[in-house]
């Protein structure tokens, strides 16, 4: 998958205020991939997309003529878009640039408001939850099947209109489309991501995993590592092996806005099936040199480390290297 920053895009109309910074977009979308165990680029509008089957516009992209012909030649190829927020919408905010099954309809007048998705989440049971970023308001057009739904609080929450917690409660009235699915990819309603920086509710991040999921069912990698741990893969073609690295600590916050790495604990039962072409003919830990049990079936290897801390590397070999 590939991340388009914004603030690479530079299509982000500031107004002033909280609508002046581009970071919490960008910083909430690495945070849920790297704890979704997702394997990523982040890309600007200089690189190529068309090696990447997913591409993410989080929030705050919107698309102008430049940005429109490489999505058109990134949609012509095969591939996918998850778009959230105002991402996707022309410049002037009239209608979105990109078929994504939706119709824009302005601005959502209810903030914070509801999320009920349509479909079981992975940890939660069926509710509505609590979406506190500004969300867009659509509807469905054709070729749109929805995903979830937006339910209105009874009121926005203000001196005349008061309710002593954080939110209004759910009034249940059914809001539109929250998540919709197209032939083109999946558009989110609200800017998650941004969302997602700001307060870390685990609905959002299992809201846009099981997007993900959706729109690339055969991942590279897929791996039971902690969702503190970070995972990625390298491929050494000149060596004929891949290279996969967990990470794994458990940061502590200390202070404001400090977090430090005290304790590094074992971990334990670390299961890992990473789908690649090449007949695999050894892996083995790194440095330790020691091989573990694998088993290939197809395109997937699939193995388990044993008891490790901190950081683990494991090679997977598939022929001779280069010069040798």
């Amino acid at each position: 998958m590939a991340l388009l920053s914004v603030e690479a895009a530079g299509t982000h109309q500031a107004t002033g205020g909280h609508d002046s910074f581009t970071g919490d977009p960008d910083a909430g979308a690495v945070r849920m991939l790297l704890e979704g165990h997702i394997l990523f680029d982040v890309v600007d509008l200089e690189a190529d997309f068309s090696p990447y089957a997913v591409l993410i516009l989080p929030d705050r992209i919107r698309v102008n003529d430049a940005i429109l012909a490489k999505l058109d030649s990134f949609l012509a190829g095969g591939g996918r878009i998850l778009a959230t927020g105002e991402s996707g919408l022309k410049p002037d905010d009239s209608e979105f640039a990109i078929d994504l099954g939706v119709r824009h309809a302005g601005v959502n007048p209810f903030r914070p408001d509801y999320y009920h998705p349509q479909h079981p989440l992975a940890s939660l049971q069926e509710s509505a939850f609590i979406f506190y970023s500004e969300g867009q308001k659509v509807t469905l057009a054709e070729g749109g099947t929805e995903l979830g739904k937006r339910e209105n609080p009874y009121f926005n929450r203000d001196a005349f209109t008061f309710c002593s917690h954080q939110h209004t409660p759910n009034s249940g009235e059914y809001g539109g489309p929250g998540m919709v699915e197209h032939a083109n990819g999946i558009y989110i309603a609200w800017n998650v991501f941004e969302d997602y920086a700001s307060k870390g509710s685990l609905v959002l991040k299992e809201t846009v995993l099981y997007a993900l999921n959706r729109l690339l069912p055969e991942k590279t990698l897929r791996t039971n590592l902690p969702a503190q741990g970070v995972t990625t893969v390298q491929h050494q073609p000149d060596q004929k092996r891949y290279v996969h690295h967990s990470l794994y600590a458990s940061p502590v916050k200390r202070g404001r806005n400090i977090e430090v790495i005290e304790d590094l604990l074992p971990i334990r039962g670390t299961t890992a099936e990473l789908r690649i072409s090449e007949p695999v003919t050894g892996v083995y830990l790194a440095p330790q040199m020691t091989p573990i049990d694998f088993r290939q079936q197809d395109c997937l290897v699939s193995y388990e480390l044993p008891e490790w801390q901190c950081h683990q590397m494991v090679v997977l070999d598939y022929g001779q290297p280069e010069g040798k």
